[in-house]
């Protein structure tokens, strides 16, 4: 069996058992095994296995994986690190295929923790059972209920796949996306990767259908020639975003003790993300910048760039915000201007790129629609950035209207003064929302540079 459909089974498994969940205040088997009632996962798939509880959070245990009666191809461990190598032991002749070891104190500390690491991987190695972990969180499939964190992780599924070496970013980036209408396929937490990897993890989500962004937090890479070819040929289908961490040499010491990880050099990363079409950023609010930009909008067809803007001052500073990140600002078509001198006011403002409607469009969203609609058919653009705009009723609606008749990205800044008197945007189909219009520019370089790679630039 592939990794593929090794991966394919841990997700969508017939039967879950939580090794060492109990009965105790603070047992975190007890607490995910809650987590899995309230994800919806079938009560009657589904037990706690230790050695004196009879039941926990309302379901059945068992002494041992072996005395559970039902299908199991799914197992995660959170006993302790010297009871590893029996329950992996086990869960082998069992005949569960995919185990998530989410306990810790293994190839991360010290050498006793790195012989027993191996003996585990030994052990399943013999059976053909696969291993997620040591020391991670454990993984995230809304469509088939499997769930990482109790009543935190949402329930809707969506399309983005993530993979991540920081336990804690895996949980935290599926629940901050859902906040802005984001949803994911499925998540990982790599944790110190002895058996199953990034590498895999990367292979199954560009053959996943349900996946059509993959996203990762990576600290390092065991194999990195095989994850260079596999991220080429996957970027030319699915966008891969990455955050790489461990770049400093407090960073690479860190994570080595974090995960074990292998950081490997700045310079080596830049090329290998420049040459594979992967999409680079270095904290979590670009990650979620870039996330809703790729999730809501479409690929720009080039890199020339319209900015509308009611005010004079902002719209300069994203223009040069726009420039600085490689981005060419549209010079508009002749028709173009022609139809926006039929419609702009003309004391205080500019028809040229970029737009300036004045303040007056403050209390007339209508001149906002109206733009968009000329410049989001102005084959001379690609893509656009307007400010916020109107706090009148219906103003972003109306916006929407507009972009879901366009193939172009169109991204809205929300200016710090109208907030006080407007409820916040939320990014939609067609459209994507940010605080700032430096943040908005960076995003569309990042996208443009993917069309690049994509279209074989």
């Amino acid at each position: 069996m592939d990794v593929v459909a090794e991966l394919e089974r841990i997700f969508h498994p017939r039967g879950v058992a939580i090794v060492g969940a109990s009965n105790r205040p603070g047992n975190l088997g007890g607490f995910l095994l809650g987590g899995f009632v309230q994800q919806g996962f079938d009560k009657d798939k589904l037990c706690a296995v230790h050695p004196s509880e009879k039941e926990v959070a309302g379901l059945k245990a068992y002494p041992t994986v072996g005395d559970i009666p039902f299908d199991v191809d799914l197992a995660l461990v959170y006993s302790p690190r010297e009871s590893g190598p029996r329950v992996i032991e086990d869960c082998a002749r069992k005949g569960i295929k995919g185990v998530v070891v989410c306990s810790s104190g293994f190839g991360e500390n010290g050498a006793e923790g790195v012989n027993l690491q191996q003996e585990i991987v030994d052990i399943a190695g013999k059976s053909g059972t696969r291993l997620i972990g040591p020391n991670c969180v454990g993984i995230f499939c809304p469509s088939s209920s499997v769930t990482n964190f109790a009543g935190v992780m949402p329930k809707e599924s969506g399309s983005v796949g993530m993979f991540s070496h920081s336990g804690s970013l895996s949980v935290m980036f599926p629940v901050a996306a859902s906040a802005m209408g984001i949803h994911f396929s499925k998540a990982i937490s790599c944790g110190n990767e002895c058996d199953l990897n990034a590498v895999d993890f990367l292979e199954y989500f560009g053959q996943d259908p349900e996946t059509k962004i993959i996203i990762a937090y990576m600290e390092g890479v065991k194999d990195g020639r095989r994850f260079f070819e596999l991220a080429r040929d996957i970027s030319k289908r699915k966008p891969i975003i990455i955050w790489k961490g461990g770049t400093s040499g407090v960073g690479k010491r860190a994570a080595a003790s974090h995960t074990g990880a292998l950081a490997g050099d700045p310079e080596v990363w830049d090329a290998v993300f420049k040459q594979a079409g992967i999409v680079g950023v270095d904290s979590a609010e670009e990650m979620l910048d870039c996330l809703q930009a790729f999730y809501f909008l479409p690929l720009p067809k080039g890199n020339r760039v319209a900015v509308i803007s009611g005010m004079g001052g902002m719209g300069v500073a994203i223009a040069d915000a726009c420039t600085e990140f490689g981005l060419e600002m549209a010079t508009l078509s002749e028709s173009s201007g022609e139809r926006l001198a039929e419609f702009i006011p003309k004391i205080g403002t500019s028809s040229d790129n970029p737009v300036d409607l004045g303040m007056s469009s403050t209390f007339n969203s209508q001149l906002f629609i109206d733009t968009l609609g000329v410049l989001g058919r102005d084959d001379r653009v690609d893509m656009i950035i307007m400010t916020t705009g109107s706090w009148l009723p219906d103003y972003v609606n109306k916006v929407l209207e507009v972009t879901r008749t366009l193939s172009k990205p169109v991204m809205m800044i929300t200016t710090p003064a109208l907030k006080l008197f407007m409820e916040q945007p939320k990014p939609a189909k067609g459209i994507a929302i940010y605080d700032d219009g430096r943040r908005a520019a960076l995003v569309l370089s990042r996208m443009a540079q993917y069309q690049r790679y994509r279209s074989g630039g």
